[in-house]
């Protein structure tokens, strides 16, 4: 499969992506009447606060979410027992289709596309005066800056070599600059599960859930097909991605029912109630 090809598949799952968004959940428009410039302000202040509760979270971390983030530490650990042999097995399984797989998986792994999608939201949004699109074209985007500045201070400060760098599974330099030869966590799969774990929490249904995870481990797995990273910076990545994207949509999910005014029925009358 050529690069024009692969490029255009990428370009073909991103359109279906858009129009699952625009079909199953996010008919309603936008009723407000804001300008652009407020509306553009407005959403730049919103992005800054959720660069602020996104990174602030450790220091509000539960029990539950701390033994979460020891789990996947450990996990990351424990994988490091199987990564030479996880590489020697993909590198024994080269095929030409397994070689057009791995390219699908790594364009989609690819920050560009996803950052292109979020983009193509946000502006679709704004054109259609459709809130919830708009949103979820910046909430895409800052799922997939949050996640890889994330996995970009990783790389730098744990400085391991990648598998090409034929240093083992094992060697770690700690704190580099060049992040081309360092390797965990991995950065397309960082992407891949930011992308979708994002969409599948604003998507909502299940068979989009499924696909968006199947494109985002086939992602993971053709990194490791293509020796460039090992089986655990795949792992840490996926997790990365995941835990950006979801903190990401549920931090708005949260924001959307903080208030509420709706009118119920009382007593064979009407009362209006308000939620905080």
């Amino acid at each position: 499969m050529n690069s024009n090809r692969v490029i255009s598949v990428g370009i073909i799952v991103r359109l279906v992506l858009l129009l699952t968004i625009n079909s199953y959940v996010y008919p309603q428009q936008d009723s407000s009447k804001a300008s652009l410039g407020e509306t553009l302000s407005s959403d730049a202040s919103v992005m800054l606060h959720d660069a602020g509760e996104i990174f602030g979270a450790p220091l509000h971390f539960s029990e539950r979410e701390w033994i979460t983030t020891g789990g996947i530490a450990a996990g990351t650990l424990v994988l490091f027992l199987v990564d030479e042999s996880a590489r020697s097995l993909s590198q024994r399984n080269q095929s030409s289709i397994g070689d057009d797989l791995a390219e699908v998986g790594r364009q989609y792994g690819r920050e560009v596309y996803g950052i292109s999608l979020g983009g193509g939201l946000y502006a679709g949004g704004l054109i259609f005066k459709n809130k919830s699109v708009r949103e979820t074209g910046y909430m895409l985007f800052e799922s997939i800056v949050f996640a890889g500045v994330t996995t970009t201070v990783l790389k730098s400060v744990i400085g391991r070599s990648r598998p090409s760098e034929e240093e083992g599974s094992t060697r770690i330099r700690g704190f580099q600059t060049r992040l081309e030869t360092t390797s965990l966590p991995s950065g397309h799969a960082t992407v891949a599960f930011a992308v979708s774990s994002l969409l599948g929490e604003r998507i909502g249904n299940p068979y989009a859930t499924v696909g968006l995870y199947s494109l985002a481990t086939l992602t993971a797995l053709s990194r490791v097909y293509n020796d460039a990273h090992w089986f655990s910076d795949t792992f840490l990545g996926a997790a990365v991605g995941m835990a950006s994207g979801i903190a990401v949509g549920r931090l708005h999910d949260d924001a959307a029912h903080h208030s509420s005014l709706r009118v119920v029925p009382f007593f064979g009358g009407m009362r209006v109630e308000i939620t905080f």
